[in-house]
C-alpha cells in the first residue's frame, strides 16, 4: 500500500474495524471507476482501470459492507460526478441505469455497482432467461453489450462499469458451478480476504478535518488525468514486467492475471502522484498480482482444481493409442457435463505442459511421446 489509498487506510483504520485490506482495495476500485474514461496505459489495448473487486470474510465481524459503504460516501462527497447503484436485478435494469447517466449530459457511463451481498446478484443470474452475468462479463472488457431477442433488447454503449461486492465463502463456493465458470466470470473478479477485528464498541466519527485532507489529496491526483492521461512505461519498468509475465505460471488461478496487472500499472502509479510508470511502480504491481495469485490458491474450492485434474486425466486416456479431434474428446470425456469452460482449461493445461499438441493439418490432438 502506497500514495493516497494509503492515507486512506490509513486514517479511516483508525475509526472502524472494517480490514485494512477491505479498505485500500474498495478505494482503488472507486478510484479506478472514477479515472476510468481518462487514465490508461500507452498501450494499443488501451487498459481502463476498472475492477471487480470481491470482499471476501467469514462472518459479519468481518465488516466486508462496512468497508464498501464507507468508501463510496466518501467518494460520492468529494466528487459530484461520482456514480454508484447499489444493487442491479436484470440486465434491463443495468441499461436503464446506463442510459439515464449517458442522457445526463455526459459523453460516457461511468458506474460502480455495490453488491452488499453479492449473494442477490449470484442468484439473479441463475434466473432462466436472465442476460444478467454474460452482460456483465462482456463489460468487463468491453464498453458495449448487445442482446436482441423476440421479447427484448438489450443495447449498452459506452459504459465504464465496476463492481465491489462482499461474500462470504459460502457464496463464493457457489460460484464455481458451470453457470459461472464457463462464461469466465471467476477469473474477471479481484478477490480480497480479510479479517476483521473488534476493537470499537462504538465507533468514533471521523473528524472532518481529516476528511477533508483527504479529499483535497484525492481531488489532486484526479486532476492529473483531467484531460485524459495515456501513461508511458519506462523502458526498465518495461523489462521487469515482461520478464514476470512470461513466467508467469498457467493455471486455473492465473487466468486474467496479467490483465490486473496491466489495469493497476497506471492507477498505482496516479496513486502515487506519478504521470509515467517507473521501476518502482511495476515492483508494486508485480507483488499484488503474486499476492492476488496466493489469494485465488486460497479462496478458491479444492473441488474445481480437481474436476481440471479429473478432465486432464480423461484426455490423457483418450489421447493413450491415436489423435482424436476436439470434438471427439468433448464427446468421449463428457465435456457438456462438465462444462466447457473445465475442459477448455484442462486442454489448455495439457497443450502448456507439452504432454499433447495439436497437428494443424490432420486436425487431432496427439500425445507427445
Amino acid at each position: 500500500m502506497s500514495g493516497v489509498a494509503l492515507k486512506f487506510t490509513d486514517t479511516y483504520s483508525q475509526y472502524v474495524e472494517a480490514p485494512r485490506s477491505f479498505l485500500y482495495a474498495s478505494y482503488m476500485t472507486a478510484l479506478g471507476s472514477m479515472l476510468s474514461d481518462h487514465l490508461t496505459l500507452q498501450s494499443e489495448i488501451r487498459p481502463e482501470p476498472r475492477f471487480y473487486t470481491v470482499l471476501v470474510g467469514d462472518s459479519a465481524d468481518d465488516r466486508k459492507s462496512t468497508a464498501g459503504d464507507l468508501t463510496l460516501k466518501f467518494f460520492r462527497e468529494t466528487f459530484v460526478d461520482f456514480e454508484s447503484c447499489g444493487g442491479i436485478g436484470s440486465a434491463e435494469g443495468l441499461m436503464k441505469k446506463l442510459n439515464q447517466l449517458s442522457n445526463s449530459g455526459t459523453r460516457t457511463a461511468k458506474l460502480l455497482l455495490f453488491f452488499d451481498e453479492f449473494k442477490q446478484f449470484v442468484s439473479k443470474c441463475k434466473i432462466d432467461g436472465s442476460v444478467l452475468l454474460p452482460c456483465v462479463t462482456t463489460l468487463f472488457e468491453s464498453n458495449r453489450y448487445e442482446s436482441h431477442t423476440k421479447t427484448s433488447s438489450i443495447d449498452i454503449d459506452s459504459a465504464y462499469l465496476s463492481i465491489i461486492a462482499c461474500t462470504t465463502r459460502e457464496t463464493f463456493d457457489s460460484m464455481w458451478s458451470g453457470t459461472f465458470t464457463d462464461i469466465g466470470l471467476n477469473n474477471r473478479l479481484f478477490l480480497v480476504s480479510g479479517k476483521g477485528e473488534r476493537r470499537f464498541a462504538i465507533p468514533r466519527t471521523i473528524p472532518a478535518a481529516e476528511k477533508k485532507k483527504l479529499q483535497g489529496w484525492t481531488a489532486d491526483i484526479c486532476t492529473l488525468a483531467k484531460d485524459g492521461l495515456e501513461m508511458k512505461i519506462e523502458d526498465d519498468a518495461f523489462d521487469l514486467y515482461e520478464q514476470w509475465y512470461m513466467g508467469l505460471e498457467r493455471s486455473v488461478y492465473s487466468k486474467r492475471i496479467d490483465t490486473y496487472g496491466l489495469r493497476f500499472m497506471p492507477l498505482l502509479a496516479l496513486n502515487d502522484g506519478k504521470t509515467a510508470i517507473d521501476f518502482e511502480t511495476v515492483e508494486k504491481v508485480i507483488t499484488v498480482m503474486d499476492w492476488q495469485l496466493k489469494v485465488r490458491r486460497e479462496l478458491t474450492p479444492i473441488d474445481a482444481d480437481n474436476e481440471v485434474a479429473r478432465m486432464e486425466q480423461k484426455i490423457r486416456r483418450q489421447l493413450e493409442n491415436h489423435g482424436r479431434s476436439k470434438r471427439e474428446l468433448q464427446q468421449n470425456t463428457n465435456a457438456n457435463r462438465a462444462g466447457t469452460w473445465l475442459f477448455k482449461t484442462a486442454l489448455d493445461n495439457l497443450v502448456s505442459a507439452q504432454e499433447i499438441r495439436y497437428d494443424k493439418q490432420a486436425k487431432v490432438y496427439l500425445q507427445n511421446m
